[in-house]
């Protein structure tokens, strides 16, 4: 959700979703850090400078205003932790691509492809997280947005893969699930014996 100034009234555009408790998990539950960071599943989230905001009477799942952004724990729990971890860069995507729903959805799976915790299994859990709505005057339909998150997500993955193809052959890194190995070999600085 992104606060935006309308003629003097901040309107909230919230990111609304269904809650359905069969689809829920028990993973440990979004905690905010003494650092102010946010934990998710084993994962540390924090959205550049702005602050996080935990409130269990937010009436949906976050929002984002210039410098916060905000998440009801409550409602969360519900969901997997990569359902969690999407919604936190999704609100983190408005503070860097603006109100516009679809970019902040790619925004977050870009992230998420980026970072190795979003999948095809992944993907299908944030579109169920939608609960199949229809469009909104703050957000497009499920539908909609689900396509657009298919096509975010191929987009990312072959860019990482390009990347990665890249280094390996410029040698300066490997793929990540590659195993390392010896670029330099070690390199004879004196010949003759050490002296004991």
């Amino acid at each position: 959700m992104f606060w935006k100034r309308v003629g003097g009234w901040a309107a909230m555009l919230c990111l609304c979703t269904a809650i359905d408790s069969h689809t829920a998990s028990s993973v440990q539950a979004l905690t905010k850090q003494r650092d102010g960071a946010l934990r998710v599943g084993g994962w540390t989230l924090r959205c550049g400078r702005a602050r996080n905001v935990l409130d269990p009477y937010l009436p949906n799942l976050g929002l984002a205003t210039p410098g916060v952004v905000v998440f009801n724990p409550r409602l969360l729990k519900r969901w997997p932790a990569t359902v969690r971890l999407f919604v936190f860069y999704h609100e983190c995507g408005h503070l860097h691509v603006g109100a516009s729903e679809l970019a902040a959805d790619c925004w977050g799976v870009k992230q998420g492809v980026r970072q190795g915790w979003l999948d095809r299994g992944s993907l299908r859990q944030i579109c169920r997280s939608f609960g199949g709505g229809p469009a909104t005057p703050t957000h497009p339909s499920s539908a909609r947005r689900c396509a657009s998150l298919e096509r975010c997500f191929a987009r990312a993955t072959a860019a990482i893969a390009k990347e990665r193809a890249a280094a390996t052959i410029q040698g300066r890194a490997a793929p990540a699930n590659a195993a390392p190995k010896l670029i330099l070999g070690p390199t004879l600085k004196r010949s003759g014996m050490q002296p004991n």
